[in-house]
């Protein structure tokens, strides 16, 4: 329960309060006080997917799955008829070294990496300890859902779905709703790669190759709405 009060309060701080200059090194500050915590209860390494010994396998298995949904992504990005649900206002503006930034390192590591940690390492290692895996798989999908109502509401009418228009609060709260169903819905998917391999990192390059490959395809359809 302290891990899920923590994320909680995490949420609101990071959604409400986080400069995007703070956004990367307060997500590794999390990361590291998470592991702490999981720690602190005698969850040992391997139990939070952290392992050193299933990297490789989880290399393997999440390499092989990223490279799938990368090319997906530039598949997509060469249609025009995918530009209205990829063009996301949140990839416009940004100049070479901004779009490097957010594309090796703050969807990777800042967004992915903590969230991967955060919720298949430690939330499912210390709720697998304490009520076994089932019920572990389902707290992670609940609570990855509900940590993502706050920023879809936020930003719906931003992103590619959103059409870039003003949207009222219940277009919005709805919007919220199914992002949470889906996203919780994933975690399932990503806690098998996490079971699958022995090790986060399956599911840390495919949710990586998620967010980056978004982020460039959505550059690439503002590029073409702007000629």
């Amino acid at each position: 329960m302290t891990a899920l009060g923590a994320l909680a309060g995490y949420n609101l701080v990071q959604n409400l309060a986080l400069g995007e200059r703070a956004y990367v090194p307060a997500n590794l500050g999390m990361t590291v006080g998470l592991v702490a915590l999981a720690r602190g209860a005698d969850v040992p390494y391997r139990e939070m997917g952290l392992g050193i010994g299933a990297i490789p396998s989880g290399v393997r298995l999440g390499g092989a799955l990223a490279a799938g949904v990368g090319a997906g992504f530039a598949l997509a990005s060469r249609l025009r008829r995918f530009d209205s649900w990829l063009r996301d206002e949140r990839a416009a503006g940004h100049g070479a070294a901004g779009a490097a930034y957010r594309a090796v390192i703050r969807f990777p590591v800042g967004t992915a990496l903590f969230e991967e940690v955060a919720f298949r390492g430690v939330l499912d290692g210390l709720w697998r300890r304490k009520s076994g895996a089932r019920r572990a798989r389902v707290v992670t999908a609940a609570a990855f859902g509900a940590w993502h109502l706050l920023p879809t509401y936020r930003l719906y009418p931003g992103m590619g779905f959103g059409s870039g228009r003003e949207a009222g609060r219940v277009e919005r709260m709805q919007a919220a709703l199914g992002g949470a169903i889906l996203t919780a819905a994933s975690s399932f998917g990503f806690a098998w790669l996490r079971d699958r391999s022995g090790s986060v990192a399956a599911p840390w390059l495919v949710h990586a190759a998620y967010n980056t490959g978004g982020y460039l395809a959505a550059r690439r359809a503002w590029s073409r709405s702007a000629v």
